[in-house]
């Protein structure tokens, strides 16, 4: 779903082969996956609540996947979504859901590279959920996601002092996937060093739940904060 600077064969094989069953996690009624996959479910209610306002914004979904964000927040009265990814089957069900959930017209899907991507404009709101779990080198990412942010970046990365931090780690090493997890302090260090200043860093269950802003684009005068020209 996401692909980082190394390894990117790996992951899309990974993810090309797991997208049906990646996406069926959403709908999924299974007490297992409502229990152990939690935090999935929240990390989703919370991005759309940073996503706030959203009619007539437009988004960037980097890693989009299956296009669970991108098309709730199109139903959500976003003006346009652009989903981000590299794995074809993956964009093959964000497409297909689109067009059943009737927003079809104001979402698209687009398999290339995030820092190959060739777009000079800003969104107003950039995503990235579940995408620096599989980047070696997150800073590059970050900063390419700075230069796109008009309004708020949100991003999770998965927490390294967790009980499922090893068990994950296992799990897809086994199937030759990368996966890294990170600390507080060096979410909070990656995000500065990109430009980005932090406004929010919480926790939500085994990973951290981040939102900032560009920050060159703002500027402190008489001790309040305000957009920079």
């Amino acid at each position: 779903m996401m692909r980082g600077s190394q390894n990117v064969a790996d992951v899309l094989r990974h993810f090309d082969s797991t997208a049906g069953q990646f996406d069926a996690i959403y709908s999924s009624t299974r007490l297992v996956d409502r229990i152990f996959r939690r935090d999935m479910y929240d990390r989703f209610q919370r991005t759309v609540e940073q996503c706030e306002p959203i009619r007539g914004k437009s988004v960037l979904d980097v890693g989009c996947g299956s296009g669970q964000y991108a098309i709730a927040l199109a139903q959500r009265g976003a003006g346009e979504v652009v989903g981000l990814d590299f794995a074809q089957h993956m964009l093959d069900i964000a497409e297909e859901k689109a067009r059943q959930a009737g927003v079809a017209d104001r979402c698209r899907f687009i398999r290339d590279e995030f820092l190959a991507y060739p777009s000079t404009r800003r969104f107003d709101y950039v995503l990235a959920i579940g995408f620096f779990d599989y980047v070696r080198d997150p800073v590059p990412f970050l900063a390419r996601a700075r230069d796109l942010t008009g309004e708020k970046f949100v991003a999770t990365f998965p927490r390294l002092f967790t009980w499922r931090a090893p068990v994950r780690k296992v799990r897809l090493t086994l199937r030759r996937c990368p996966v890294f997890f990170y600390s507080r302090a060096r979410v909070a260090a990656l995000m500065h060093q990109a430009g980005l200043a932090v406004d929010l860093l919480d926790t939500c269950g085994q990973l951290y739940f981040v939102a900032g802003t560009p920050a060159n684009a703002r500027r402190t005068r008489g001790g309040g904060t305000e957009d920079a020209p």
